[in-house]
């Protein structure tokens, strides 16, 4: 799909978006001032830059585990439809990672797509730590 436009209105919401291919929408919702509204998914194919090219002062995450280790991760209800949901708590994301925390008027929102490298770091951490108990036990 690709997007030729994208109008959001305010006060009114009015809300368009014109592609061209056939966009499929499901469970996704437009907020504003607290209330929200259901859209449903929609399907799209975007990916964010990664490429080095793109980056300086590259440098490796630290503490990774630890830094994961002091996230929620919870179960909830949204208060504007009770709908049963699973996530993270934005202020706590906010103390450990406040780069991947955005602020929306006078809530937070949070960027999970940005977890996935800690994540990453974190199994490479755990790893290394079973390869060396693996190692140490078979030594004796």
């Amino acid at each position: 799909m690709r997007i030729l436009s994208l109008t959001l209105l305010a006060p009114a919401l009015a809300f368009s978006m014109h592609a061209t291919a056939e966009a499929e929408v499901s469970n996704q919702q437009i907020c504003h001032n607290g209330k929200c509204w259901d859209l449903g998914d929609i399907g799209s194919e975007c990916c964010p830059f990664s490429d080095e090219k793109l980056k300086k002062n590259v440098q490796p995450l630290a503490n990774p585990t630890e830094s994961l280790l002091k996230l929620r991760g919870v179960t909830f209800n949204w208060k504007q439809n009770d709908q049963a949901d699973v996530g993270l708590i934005a202020q706590d994301v906010q103390k450990v990672y406040p780069q991947l925390v955005r602020t929306e008027g006078d809530h937070l929102q949070v960027d999970y797509q940005k977890l996935v490298a800690p994540l990453i770091e974190s199994v490479r951490e755990l790893n290394a730590r079973v390869q060396t108990l693996e190692t140490a036990l078979a030594n004796k």
